[in-house]
């Protein structure tokens, strides 16, 4: 279908293009255009980064919202040409429609380009593309017809359709002019008949597709109702079963033939269904195959029609009435195609059709230029045969495009062949481009020589290494069709590639090689090597863990405008001179300089020119212009004159120093380096470091003070730090030199120009040679200088010279390095760029001449431009643009104390009421030089400004005349005005541009004379000044506002009469520039004095400071705390308290002779309070009342008074489209609260991007940025249709109980911020969230990851909070954060892990203000911040809940379901800071006594020392060697000797006194615990117990035993070794057994009791299970409910019956009510699950439905429970619902368990035993179940308690009786009241009822009550735990066969406590490998049934 509908267009261009050989070479002009173009591209192929791909699409979606906005414009504009046609308007208002119609469309067609050049367009964009095009034409057609009066054309212009999609019955006019048969001739053309004819087959297709959908709606709906019947059916068949189940089978039958038939017929619909939807497609085939058939025959008579210029208007109608799929009927033009076309599939066809249309808006495929290069030729002749060969052209066009695609070197080559222009010629052509370029021994060996040439890769150059295995990769997919490659496959040539890796790459590759030879016993092959190192080039690529993106560097530098200097000379041909200019003359020093007679400046009458500046949208300025006609006229000839404009870059020189990248580290941590560029300086005698290079090192330093002499300055002391330790080595040298003692500085002086790159050697060509080992050019600083106090860094070991002044090469131990200065082609130029300007003029005298003309001139400028403002210096003002750190240190400098001090002794109230200060010097005052020449001098510059503007003359002499007239300053007397030192301080105006006509005169106190400034010799004092955000944050609190100003601040502060001499100043009197201008002096503090600001503050503080005790505390904070400068902001609750503050404020002031004037307020009571002349101009005539508008700026924010909101009124002046106009733009909005912060920041992001782009300031934006900049900046003036209440509260919520202040923050990638809100809740419980403030910063240029920017947010949040605490003044202001990022939580709630240094800083600064539990997850979707750190456009913010606040906060409660954070930190966190030990030792000597801790058995260690003192003696020679056991005497000598170690280390000082011989008589000693013992050393140096035993005939050890500690390692193996000598027995035998061997140790008891205790042997044989505190009773057991509905059931039994002569056994199941403690008692034929089964079922007839039961885990309960749960599965679902019965089990063997029916079984049993005693003999079944029916009506007469059971007049005993003869189904009681009268009614429902409630309301007061005390099990013991090791009781065993176990599980209580565990049961028979060979047994306990024998803890 693509031929079909793209083929004969493409011959019939081609044919046109053959016959005119005019538009052909046209054509190949423009093609060989655009292959320049191509050419210069890149033969790299792009893959956009995942940043970049998202650009993209934001750029797509830019542009398709562009095209939508231009197609929606036309259609309006084509709406206006046919209602002007058809109202019949004038000419001219259609010509101007029509042009803006074909303008707009002409706009449509380029944003339907640049998306094509993004994206292929969609069908509905490329039918809007085509209709707009048709259309208008099909308008400029009409229009023309309509100019020249023909009125025939009203019949076409009705039928134009606007919109894009056609629909059935729309003609489908084509008008064929000459215009138009001309333009079908293009290419253009073509495309549009095209798109016509395609949108002509959307018609047919669509109304094929019509047709058959309204037949698949109707079978659809058939459906639908054949399946409602059958559902129908099928329930009301169930409901037939469940009724006649006798019939089933038969029925069952019956309906399955039913169902069978209607499924058939289901089935047969939708097959029915899918053949029309084939037939859907087919026929929409068929109709799209007859348009283009019939396009085709209409074609060629459109093209007869066109040549014989026929304008007939030709109409296809399409017949809805009588429309087939396959047939179009025609009114005017019968369309019959006139090709035969064969059969085609019709899925294949629209396949086709669709791969066609897509097809024609690919770009056009186009071969690349080939330049010889061996390794492209493959490729390039592929694309070229495919996409030229290969097309039916002759071989003159085909040797044509070889010609126009082939390089220089090659066209050389076949010049010869391409003038012959014959296929003979073409193919020779190729023959000789396949022996030079193709032959596979060539491109092998180029492969190789690339291959061999590539430059080693350094250890840290990922980019490179991944370059490297891409030409890697590309060898080995040659090596199939190259076999001269595979020679690469040796391991020689892989030993050549392996030399151009780092080494550790090399390293990894060695152990592959290794262990591919053992496993195969060759050396691997290419493709193995290959595959290898692409895997490594991943790893090491990874842009997220890899090391190039955590560590990548910044690559910052300042741009410098590059351009040459020099200097122009202007030589008049005139003859004299007497004003040359000589060397060095300047023109500052000039004493004769020449005035222009036409513009008063400093340059010669003769250059000057009128020079006017046009700034366009780009910024461009034209430099020069001609000269004005009054220069012309001033001369009598005509002058000649040439102007010169010269701009140079600057050329890249060779200017190289020693400069070398070095890796520098300390000795103690070698591994961590860090690169930096070392200048190695013979000339210094010390060693240098970079600041910031010691910071990356985390070097010790020693703060030091250093003299330096340089030539700058002979000694400069400059503060530093000393450090030690350092070591460097080369980049590619592993060999490490120590430096010696080094030295911190701020910078160090060298020019990274002068660093030797490869590049630097390439050019000299005895330097070629090392232009390889040349380190290339780094990102990194000049960190180090080296001097020659180092000297092996210094030691040349090998040097290369070249020829005269030629640069030198030398290597040293840290590398390759190039010594020279010059440029074998060029010299060098400047670092700076310089922009000179030649003018020459030919100057000629006027007549008459003038005395003054000069006649020789000499005109020299020069201008140096260096850029001093960097991109990066933008980026980072705009990444840290917030003023919240201002809040954080307030610390004050010794000047600001020195300031204060000043100010406080100075400050005093002179005579006229006004506070004096004086001039705060930063020492004595100063003796400054006269410079009243320069005062002078500019006062001569301020006159002739005076001059050319008479209004700045006017305004400035009203504004001198005023401070004279007030006082402010005074004339010096002429007496004095020499007497004493002066300073004369210049002065000029300044218009504040929103106050236009109003002047400041500024007195220039920073004006420097002979090198000093009055400013530089003041002190400007501590920061008093309020805090802007923080005076507006104050103003939102209340509902009254009120703003008002300080009249002159400034002026009301008086100098010090004797300082007011260095505020001299010239001015003429009375503003006459004629006269002398006379001396002055300010007696007042001035604008422009560095001292002013921090006076004026301390006056009006120091104002407020005296009025306390006289005015209120209000009064005194509003002038302390809410003035920022001279403008003050307050708000107050009520008008009342407004009209008394402004009274009182204005009263404090006035103490000070400071007036309050220009007061505004949103209360006209309180306008109504204050003076007329206190107004603010604006408000004296405004009415409130009338909502008249009136904005006023509160401190740059426009307030609008009438509505009290503050709201943005956005002038937006015209900018060049640079950066420079960027950064204007968005500097001019100022929103010092952020409320607009998430628009601001899509602007910031756009000049973030020119930033980083490095774009000159004066460049114009590209077309990506400039869109995006165009769409910011029209919706900029949209800012002032948002409009922010200005107090937080609204009057109605002013009884506030609870202030909250949230904050939430958020980043991305492309920027991060915060946001706060304040929520107020009143004593209604009215919620009410204002926004407070808001921040938005762009994210980093360098690499950051989003938990980074998060957490980096999340310290914004708290330092606005600590701003907003300090600012609000709001008492008990609760504070939360919110924050969408999971893993910024865990950084905050984490305790125990350390982190990197940034986020442990960021954690640390957050907790520094914050608690973790006031940090809170909230969603993405439910975070505002999340606007600040993306950005919006205005009507999205308006939309967003960025000015409201969430949802959530406008709530009564706040959400409280806490979102778990969990452990989200896991062990591979790059942010956790990984610890790595390489090397401990421990020196630490142990004593014998300690390594005598690791024995834990007494008789091994008395061996092993008697063994070793044996040995000792043995080594000695004391002994010889034997090898028998050691003796009873030795181990009894080796115990003696360990008991001494032990008493002398815990004895010490008792032995010590003893060993003295003195008796324990101090205080401190009869409080020993030896004391009572008398204690004595033996004759061997034991402490032995002295006792009352001398005289008893007993051993010395048992008369005399040595003491030991208790707690002590060696006194419990004592005790552990005795006790198992007794076998485990009681303490007294261990006791007892211990003092008969002569050992005595303090509180035996109580550690034998200890030891007792925690034996496992004890533990086993005598430890008792296992206790835990009583439970609460079960809710089932307190809550009244009708009996039996929650049911404890147990069998009981046997019982002996007989039938015949059998006996049998029967049993008993008893079911008792958990409420009532009624029983109910079954008998059961056996203990089966069939039987347990039936006996339920009679309980539940009898009782009614049972709620819940509970058991023991019987046999028959089990299996009953399990058949349950199978039948169950079968049965309906809502009626399992509806039985709702609960089997609950207790675990085995917990019969305590279930004591509420045992004990009524042992109450049952007791009634059988007296009952059975009287039948003699047995009993039958019958028998049975009577006789226990009447035990079961005996229990249930049981009183349930014992009150009232002796009391002969209380109420009967209750009883269960009482309430199972009057159950109900209904749970619920029926409504009324039922009181005693009821017993004696009629209605015996009534009665029965009172007895009900009776019962329950005793069953509450006498039973319920009694259930309150635990019987036993009282205390709260050890929960059990997991991994306790326990033994299991069993009753039938021996307890010392009890199981060992495991507690593998635990089940809590409600209250915590464990009572039942599961355990994993021990098994002896394991394998070889201690494996089990069965499977794990785990069993369910009570914990009443296990012994714990080792504790898990």
């Amino acid at each position: 279908m693509s031929d079909l509908g793209e083929r004969p267009m493409d011959d019939r261009v081609n044919q046109q293009l053959a016959t005119q050989p005019s538009v052909r070479s046209k054509v190949a002009t423009e093609t060989s255009d655009a292959v320049e173009t191509e050419l210069r591209r890149g033969k790299r192929t792009r893959k956009l980064t995942e940043k970049g791909q998202k650009l993209q699409e934001e750029k797509l979606e830019r542009y398709e919202q562009r095209f939508k906005v231009s197609y929606d414009k036309w259609k309006s504009l084509v709406k206006e040409v046919k209602w002007l046609l058809s109202e019949s308007s004038s000419i001219e208002s259609l010509q101007d429609v029509m042009a803006r119609m074909t303008k707009a469309s002409a706009v449509v067609g380029t944003g339907y380009e640049d998306l094509r050049h993004l994206s292929i367009p969609d069908h509905d964009t490329r039918r809007r593309v085509d209709h707009c095009e048709a259309v208008t034409k099909k308008m400029e057609v009409l229009v023309k017809h309509y100019f020249e009066g023909n009125k025939e054309m009203e019949s076409g212009w009705s039928d134009i359709e606007l919109s894009e999609e056609v629909s059935v019955g729309t003609r489908i006019s084509r008008t064929s002019t000459s215009s138009q048969s001309k333009s079908r001739s293009s290419k253009f053309s073509s495309l549009s008949a095209a798109k016509k004819q395609e949108a002509a087959a959307e018609v047919a297709a669509n109304e094929a597709t019509l047709e058959v959908l309204k037949e698949q709606d109707r079978q659809f709906k058939e459906l639908q109702k054949l399946e409602a019947e059958d559902k129908k059916r099928i329930a009301e068949q169930e409901a037939d079963d469940l009724k006649r189940r006798e019939e089933e089978a038969k029925v069952k039958a019956q309906h399955e033939v039913e169902n069978a038939a209607r499924r058939k017929l289901l089935e047969d619909k939708r097959r029915e269904l899918e053949r029309l939807e084939t037939v859907k497609k087919l026929n929409a085939a068929k109709a799209r195959m007859q348009i283009y058939e019939q396009s085709e025959v209409s074609e060629d008579d459109e093209l007869l029609s066109d040549l014989s210029h026929d304008c007939e208007f030709k109409e296809i109608h399409v017949d809805k009435r009588h429309h087939r799929p396959d047939n179009l009927s025609t009114k005017n033009v019968t369309l019959q195609p006139t090709v035969t076309t064969p059969q085609i599939d019709n899925t294949s066809l629209v396949k086709a059709l669709t791969e066609s249309m897509s097809v024609n808006r690919l770009p056009v495929p186009e071969p690349m230029v080939f330049n010889g290069d061996p390794l492209k030729f493959n490729d390039w002749k592929t694309s070229f045969q495919m996409l030229i060969e290969k097309k039916s052209i002759p071989a003159v066009e085909k040797i044509f495009y070889l010609r126009r695609y082939v390089g220089d070197s090659v066209k050389k080559a076949l010049e010869g062949h391409f003038l012959l222009g014959t296929d003979s010629a073409y193919c020779s052509a190729w023959k000789i481009l396949e022996e030079r370029y193709g032959n596979p021994f060539l491109i092998a060996k180029s492969f190789r020589e690339k291959l061999y040439a590539w430059p080693k890769i350094g250890p840290k150059e990922s980019l490179e290494l991944q370059e490297f295995v891409d030409f890697l990769r590309s060898c080995e997919a040659a090596i199939p069709q190259i076999k001269e490659l595979e020679v690469l496959n040796d391991c020689n040539e892989n030993q050549k590639i392996l030399a151009k890796l780092p080494d550790w790459l090399t390293s990894r590759w060695n152990r592959e090689v290794m262990e591919t030879e053992e496993n195969t016993k060759t050396f691997p092959s290419f493709s193995q090597f290959v595959k290898f190192l692409t895997k490594e080039a991943k790893i090491v690529c990874n842009p997220i863990t890899s090391l190039y993106a955590l560590k990548s560097s910044d690559k910052e530098g300042t741009r410098t405008l590059k351009t040459r200097s020099s200097v122009g000379k202007v030589l008049a041909t005139n003859s004299g001179g007497d004003n040359l200019v000589l060397p060095g003359h300047q023109s500052r020093i000039c004493q004769n300089r020449s005035v222009c007679d036409i513009c008063a400046k400093n340059h010669p009458t003769c250059l000057h020119e009128d020079r006017s500046r046009s700034v366009g949208n780009h910024g461009v300025t034209e430099s020069f212009k001609k000269s004005t006609d009054l220069y012309q006229h001033r001369h009598t000839r005509v002058l000649n004159e040439a102007t010169s404009n010269q701009v140079m870059q600057e050329i890249n020189n060779t200017c190289t120093s020693s400069i070398i990248p070095v890796w520098v580290s300390t000795t103690s941590e070698p591994e961590k380096e860090v690169l930096v560029y070392a200048l190695l300086d013979t000339q210094s005698d010390t060693t240098f470091i970079l600041e910031e290079t010691t910071h990356a090192l985390n070097v010790k330093k020693e703060a030091v003070q250093l003299k330096l002499a340089t030539m700058a300055s002979k000694i400069t002391v400059v503060p530093c730090f000393k450090m030690k330790g350092l070591q460097v080595r080369g980049f590619y040298s592993k060999t490490r030199i120590p430096l010696p003692t080094t030295y911190s500085r701020e910078f160090v002086p060298a020019s990274k120009d002068h660093i030797p790159t490869p590049q630097t050697a390439r050019v000299w060509p005895h330097l070629e040679h090392i232009a390889d080992v040349l380190a290339p050019r780094q990102g990194c600083d000049v960190g180090l200088l080296i001097g020659y106090n180092c000297p092996q860094a210094l030691l040349p070991r090998e040097v290369v010279a070249g020829e005269g002044n030629q640069p030198f090469a030398q290597r040293t131990d840290l590398g390759w390095s190039v010594i020279g200065h010059g440029n074998p082609c060029v010299d060098s130029g400047d670092i700076y760029g310089t922009s000179h300007q030649i003018i020459v003029r030919q100057v000629m005298p006027s007549i008459p001449a003038s005395v003054n003309l000069k006649t020789k001139v000499h005109y020299v400028c020069r201008t140096q431009i260096k850029e001093v403002v960097s991109p990066i210096d933008v980026i980072r003002v705009f990444e840290s643009d917030f003023c919240e750190q201002e809040s954080e240190d307030c610390c004050m400098s010794q000047e600001d104390l020195r300031f204060l001090g000043k100010m406080k002794a100075g400050t005093s109230l002179n005579k006229a009421g006004h506070y004096e200060m004086p001039l705060p010097f930063k020492g004595d005052r100063p003796n400054l030089p006269n410079n009243k020449v320069c005062a002078v001098y500019r006062l001569k510059c301020l006159a002739r400004r005076f001059k050319k503007d008479m209004q700045y003359y006017s305004d400035y002499t009203a504004f001198m005349n005023e401070i004279i007239a007030c006082g402010d300053a005074e004339k010096v007397p002429p007496e004095e005005a020499e007497k004493c030192s002066a300073w004369y301080i210049p002065h000029h105006g300044v218009y504040h541009p929103k106050k236009p006509g109003k002047i400041r005169v500024v007195f220039d106190c920073s004006a420097r004379f002979q090198g000093t400034s009055l400013n530089d010799h003041l002190l400007t004092g501590p920061e008093l000044t309020n805090t802007l955000v923080g005076v507006l944050c104050r103003f939102r609190k209340n509902p009254v506002a009120i703003m008002c100003d300080i009249e002159r601040m400034f002026h009301q502060f008086h100098v010090k009469a004797e300082d007011r001499d260095y505020l001299r100043f010239l001015w003429w009197d009375n503003g006459n520039l004629e006269a002398q201008p006379s001396v002055y002096k300010m007696k007042v503090h001035l604008f422009g004095a560095a001292s002013s600001p921090g006076c004026a503050n301390y006056g009006l503080k120091h104002l407020a400071a005296e009025g306390k005790g006289m005015f209120t505390e209000d009064v005194i904070r509003f002038i302390q705390r809410n003035f920022y400068v001279d403008d003050g902001l307050v708000s107050v609750p009520t008008e009342a308290e407004a009209i008394a503050l402004v009274t009182e404020a204005k009263k404090l002031c006035s103490t000070g002779k400071l007036r309050l004037h220009k007061f505004i307020s949103n209360s006209k009571n309180v306008i109504a309070s204050i003076p007329q002349e206190d107004l603010a101009k604006g408000v004296k005539d405004l009415d409130l009342d009338l909502g008249e508008m009136y904005v006023e700026r509160a401190l740059g924010v426009q307030w609008s008074i009438a509505s009290d909101e503050f709201q943005f009124r956005v002038i937006v002046k015209e900018h060049p489209f640079t950066r420079r106009g960027v950064l204007s733009t968005i500097a001019s909005v100022f929103d010092p609260l952020g409320f607009m912060a998430p628009f601001i920041l899509v602007g910031k992001k756009i000049l973030q991007q020119l930033c980083y782009n490095k774009a000159s300031w004066d460049d114009s934006l590209p077309e990506d940025l400039q869109s995006r900049w165009e769409r910011w900046l029209l919706d900029l003036p949209n800012l002032a249709d948002v409009k922010i209440p200005r107090c937080y509260v609204p009057q109605i919520s002013n009884e506030a109980i609870r202030f909250e202040l949230h904050h939430f923050s958020d980043a991305s990638i492309s920027g991060y911020g915060e946001c706060s809100y304040l929520r107020t809740v009143s004593a209604s419980g009215e919620v009410h969230c204002s926004f407070v403030m808001g921040k938005s910063r762009v994210a980093p240029t360098k690499i950051t990851t989003i938990p980074r920017l998060e957490l980096s947010a999340a310290v914004v949040a708290v330092r606005v909070s600590d701003m907003l605490k300090k600012e609000l003044d709001i008492k008990d202001l609760q504070e939360c954060f919110w924050i969408d990022s999971k893993v910024v939580l865990g950084y905050i709630n984490n305790d125990a892990r350390r982190f990197q240094v940034f986020v442990a800083n960021r954690v640390q600064r957050i907790k520094l203000s914050t608690e973790s539990n006031q940090w809170k997850y909230v969603g993405t979707e439910d975070n505002p911040a999340d606007s600040a750190s993306r950005g919006l456009m205005v009507e999205q913010l308006v939309a967003s809940s960025w000015l409201k606040g969430p949802k959530f906060l406008w709530q009564k409660d706040l959400p409280s379901d806490e979102v778990k954070v969990g452990d989200v930190i896991t062990s591979n966190d790059p942010e956790l800071r990984k610890v790595q030990v390489f090397n401990i030792q421990a020196n630490k000597e142990k004593s014998l006594l300690e390594r005598l801790l690791k024995f834990s058995d007494w008789a091994r260690m008395v061996k092993a020392i008697a063994r070793l003192k044996r040995y000792v003696r043995e080594a000695k020679g004391f002994e010889s060697k034997a090898f028998e056991p050691t003796t009873l005497e030795q181990r009894k000598d080796a115990e003696l000797f360990i008991i001494r170690l032990v008493q002398e280390a815990t004895f010490s000082h008792e032995m010590t006194s003893l060993k003295k011989q003195l008796a324990f008589t101090s205080d401190a000693q009869t409080k020993s615990q030896l004391y009572k013992l008398s204690p004595f050393l033996d004759n061997q140096g034991i402490l032995r117990v002295g006792g009352r035993l001398a005289n008893a005939t007993l051993h010395l050890d048992v008369k005399y035993p040595a003491i030991l500690p208790r707690k002590n390692h060696f006194s419990a193996l004592l005790i552990k070794h005795y006790h198992e000598r007794v076998q485990h027995q009681g303490r007294g035998m261990t006791v007892n057994e211990l003092r008969s061997n002569g050992i005595w140790i303090l509180g035996c008891s109580s550690a034998v009791s200890s030891h007792i205790y925690k034996c496992l042997k004890c533990r086993k044989f005598r430890r008792c299970v296992e206790e835990q505190k009583m439970a609460d009773l079960p809710e089932d057991r307190v809550q009244p409910t009708p009996p039996f509905l929650l049911c404890g059931m147990d069998c009981f039994g046997p019982f002996y019956v007989t039938d015949g002569r059998r006996q049998l056994k029967r049993y008993g199941l008893l079911l008792t009510c958990m409420c009532s403690r009624a029983i109910h008692i079954e008998m059961l034929d056996a203990l089966s699950t069939d039987a347990f089964i039936n006996a339920l079922r009679s309980f539940i007839a009898i009782r009614g439905t049972v709620r819940q039961i509970r058991c023991d885990q019987g046999t028959n309960f089990v299996g009953a429970s399990r058949e349950f749960m199978s039948t169950l599965k079968t049965m309906d679902q809502g009626q399992i619902k509806k039985l709702g019965c609960e089997l609950i089990m207790n675990i085995p063997s917990a019969s305590h368990m279930g004591g509420v029916w045992e004990r009524q079984i042992r109450t049952v049993r007791n009634v059988l035993t007296s009952v059975l005693d009287q039948c003699p003999g047995a009993l039958d079944s019958t028998s049975l179940r009577t006789l226990l029916y009447e035990v079961m009506a005996i229990v249930n007469s049981r009183p349930l308690t014992v009150e009232h059971l002796n009391d002969p007049l209380g109420p009967e005993p209750l009883t269960p009786n009482h309430i199972l003869t009057m159950k109900s189904m209904i749970v619920e009681p029926p409504p009324g009241e039922f009181v005693k009268e009821d017993l004696y009614l009629r209605k015996r429902w009534r009665k029965v009822q009172y007895l009900v409630n009776n019962f329950w309301s005793r069953w509450r007061k006498e039973y319920l009550l009694n259930l309150q005390q635990r019987q036993k099990w009282n205390k709260n013991r050890r929960n059990v735990k997991v991994n306790d090791i326990v033994i299991l009781k069993d009753d039938v065993s021996p307890r010392n066969k009890w199981k060992l176990a495991k507690v593998v599980d635990v089940y809590q209580g409600k209250d915590g406590k464990v009572r039942q565990v599961k355990l994993l049961m021990s098994d002896s028979s394991l394998d070889g490998k201690g494996k089990r060979l069965s499977k794990p047994s785990y069993l369910e306990r009570p914990i009443q049934k296990v012994v714990i024998l080792l504790e898990a803890d």
